[in-house]
């Protein structure tokens, strides 16, 4: 199985005043649930829902992927989430410099955070649905989580 997540930055997050714990508690719950189908994790690594991903799937002991789509992704970090990435990219399988869509089309599954306005997340989520992929998900805002399994 091969599980890719897509979500908000973490501005986006804190500005919305979406219950970072409740995401992180949904996350860790379907990581739990699938855990037994060993899946290889994909990881876009930008701040917010895709660093939290990428922690959780260490901890896990879970495979991940980091796919970085440009080289300079973490100078436009603040020096704490620099390092936050930097700690988790030491513990990666391996690092692809590839964009969102080669997650969407590589992958089994998906965990999409995502509060239903358009944006980065929706548009993954639109090529999520048009590849027919399966997917959770976790809606911040109604703080309710849907298995989207096409």
């Amino acid at each position: 199985m091969k599980l890719m997540i897509t979500g908000h930055r973490e501005y986006k997050l804190i500005q919305n005043g979406y219950d970072v714990g409740w995401i992180t508690d949904c996350i860790e719950q379907i990581l739990l649930e699938i855990h037994q189908f060993k899946p290889l994790c994909y990881s876009g690594m930008a701040d917010g829902i895709d660093m939290i991903f990428g922690k959780l799937c260490i901890d896990f002991k879970l495979p991940l992927i980091a796919c970085i789509p440009f080289e300079e992704q973490g100078e436009l970090m603040d020096p704490y989430r620099k390092r936050f990435r930097d700690d988790i990219l030491e513990e990666v399988k391996e690092i692809k410099k590839v964009k969102n869509s080669w997650m969407v089309e590589n992958c089994d599954t998906a965990i999409a955070v995502w509060d239903g306005n358009k944006g980065g997340t929706h548009n993954v989520v639109q090529q999520l649905i048009e590849k027919k992929k399966n997917f959770f998900w976790i809606n911040p805002v109604g703080k309710v989580v849907w298995k989207c399994f096409l």
